[in-house]
């Protein structure tokens, strides 16, 4: 099956190591993966990638995170809509079948706004083609062992040769080791050894919290207490209205 996997920031796609080696996806980045630094981490995975014998594929100029933030809190929806339009024309000329990217889980702007690009397309695409459209988790990845799994669902378990290859992998790429590091030390090396994908069955959902605030908006609010940020993302404001207008324009 055709796949492409489109995510928000270079590093996720460790997440989906086995899943890479067995649907040979084509791979799409939404950002470089600078962060507050500046310093774009994306040749990292393109190296991996490439490694195993896949390629990642520009059909835009990857945006950085700062770009990213500055067209969110500006309320610009054209950058956004040329993705949508690059993304469906890159799905239509290489015939993809499946689609896998980040969920929407409330915890970073520009992964849940790669969930909601990947669904606008997906919707945009329906009159012409149906593609199957799975999200796996980014944050929350424990849901990998204790979402109640549906039978469209993919569950993939890793064994410890695999599992060993996908740590080695993490483990060495320098600007995530810190976290991989961390989740070792509270769940154990086994924690990584399934990998989960979700069919998403509400490609309109713009949100999948339960409390008031997505964390990316409390976490803003307390770093402009601090003085850190001077604005702030906020869901209502700035989330919600450009993922609506994704989904209604074409």
């Amino acid at each position: 099956m055709k796949t492409l996997l489109f995510i928000g920031h270079p590093g996720h796609e460790l997440l989906a190591y086995k899943f890479l080696n067995i649907y040979k996806p084509d791979v799409i980045f939404l950002t470089k993966g600078s962060g507050s630094n500046d310093e774009p981490r994306i040749q990292q995975s393109i190296d991996l990638i490439e490694s195993l014998g896949l390629k990642a594929y520009y059909p835009f100029e990857p945006f950085t995170d700062r770009q990213i933030y500055d067209l969110i809190l500006s309320n610009s929806t054209d950058p956004f809509l040329s993705v949508k339009s690059a993304i469906k024309e890159f799905i239509i000329s290489h015939n993809i079948e499946m689609i896998v990217g980040d969920a929407l889980e409330g915890f970073n702007p520009s992964h849940d706004l790669c969930r909601y690009l990947i669904n606008a397309t997906v919707i945009g695409l329906e009159d012409k083609v149906k593609i199957r459209n799975y999200d796996f988790f980014q944050e929350d990845v424990r849901k990998n062992r204790s979402s109640s799994k549906k039978p469209e669902d993919i569950t993939i378990e890793l064994d410890d040769t695999e599992l060993q290859n996908k740590m080695t992998a993490s483990l060495n790429y320098p600007e995530i080791k810190l976290e991989v590091d961390k989740f070792v030390q509270h769940y154990g090396t086994d924690f990584f050894s399934v990998e989960y994908f979700r069919k998403v069955s509400d490609p309109f959902k713009v949100k999948s919290w339960n409390t008031e605030f997505p964390y990316y908006e409390e976490f803003g609010r307390k770093r402009i207490k601090e003085g850190t940020y001077s604005q702030l993302i906020s869901f209502s404001e700035h989330i919600e209205p450009l993922a609506k207008t994704l989904f209604q324009q074409d």
